[in-house]
């Protein structure tokens, strides 16, 4: 029996191989009709397909051993489902040994990133993830620009249960600042995968049947885009293709299936139109996740609880942030990034 500890209670062992059953066992339980999400729909084609993954990687060469929580299920099936579909061939793949073939050589190529092998650890200034995660400040005199030029934040749940992470998007274009808003948006990433997605995915022990039937990998994001006008597109464009170029080479090799669903709001009638256009460019995941509105009501529908207050209605002036009090609630809820310290 494979016995691990994680990070957040080192005495409590955990069982990940019934943890996998417990998550399988659950979603088996469930009516056809209500296999909704794609953890759902492809655990129910491929009941083996953790405990096989599991043992799998247990006998593969890494090039440092897997964390606590990349042994979490919901880490697995990342990696599972961003290989179930062939995009080449548009169409899903029948053959487990092959996805767990092609998932496995994308761990093997993640644990090799995160142990120092890349150039980017020297752009970065940090010699590897776990060096970057524990030490990473940003420069005093950046901070509070880079805060203002693209307000990103995590702030409550959606009404699935999933972290919602909102996004200001900007209107210029600095190149100075491409770099720590990269490390920023990385390090949100990390955070998700070592305490958000843990917190929302309880052990058998604790977890209802609900979450384990509907495991909770990815993120709402929110992407607010009142600061966008016709006059600013190109800076703007210049800004979200260094996103996407810093996306297809980290986010999208090393933390697949991080975005569950996108909201693009606020953006008025011509950039809806332009937009639908742009996206076409986009992964084609991001694009079955992603919709476009005209004004923000839709998030009325979407968040569960309060909004921040930048983003809920009346906050369309509002581009300096969150204010003192939701900072402190970001805290406490663990919504904060990895590099924000507790004011004193």
């Amino acid at each position: 029996m494979e016995l691990e500890t994680i990070d957040e209670n080192p005495e409590v062992p955990v069982d990940y191989a019934a943890w996998d059953a417990a998550i399988v066992a659950a979603i088996s339980s469930l009516p056809p009709d209500s296999l909704k999400s794609r953890s759902q729909q492809f655990l129910s084609k491929h009941p083996t397909a953790l405990s096989t993954f599991r043992t799998t990687l247990s006998s593969t060469p890494l090039a440092i051993p897997l964390a606590p929580f990349q042994s979490h299920p919901t880490y697995l099936l990342r990696y599972l489902l961003a290989e179930w579909r062939d995009e080449d061939l548009k169409d899903f793949r029948t053959d487990l040994s092959l996805i767990i073939s092609k998932s496995t050589e994308r761990i093997v190529a993640t644990q090799k990133w995160r142990s120092g092998d890349d150039d980017c650890w020297t752009l970065f200034g940090y010699k590897d993830m776990d060096d970057m995660y524990a030490n990473f400040t940003h420069p005093e005199e950046k901070e509070d620009f880079i805060h203002k030029w693209f307000f990103q934040g995590f702030y409550g749940v959606d009404k699935e249960g999933h972290p919602v992470h909102y996004e200001l998007l900007p209107n210029s274009y600095h190149e100075e600042y491409m770099t720590p808003l990269i490390i920023r948006r990385i390090l949100n990433n990390e955070k998700t995968l070592r305490e958000r997605v843990v917190r929302y995915n309880p052990p058998p022990e604790t977890a209802t049947q609900e979450q384990l039937s509907h495991p909770k990998l990815g993120v709402t994001w929110v992407l607010d885009a009142r600061k966008i006008s016709m006059w600013v597109v190109p800076q703007v464009y210049k800004t979200m293709t260094g996103m996407i170029s810093y996306s297809n080479k980290y986010t999208s090799a090393h933390y697949p299936e991080q975005g569950y669903r996108a909201y693009v709001v606020n953006l008025g009638s011509v950039l809806v139109s332009l937009y639908n256009v742009a996206i076409k460019i986009m992964p084609a995941q991001t694009q079955r996740t992603t919709n476009c509105y005209g004004g923000r009501e839709v998030l009325d529908d979407v968040v569960d609880g309060d909004l921040p207050g930048m983003f809920g209605k009346g906050g369309y002036k509002n581009v300096e942030g969150l204010s003192a009090d939701e900072k402190r609630r970001q805290l406490e809820m663990g919504d904060a990034g990895p590099w924000v310290e507790v004011e004193a």
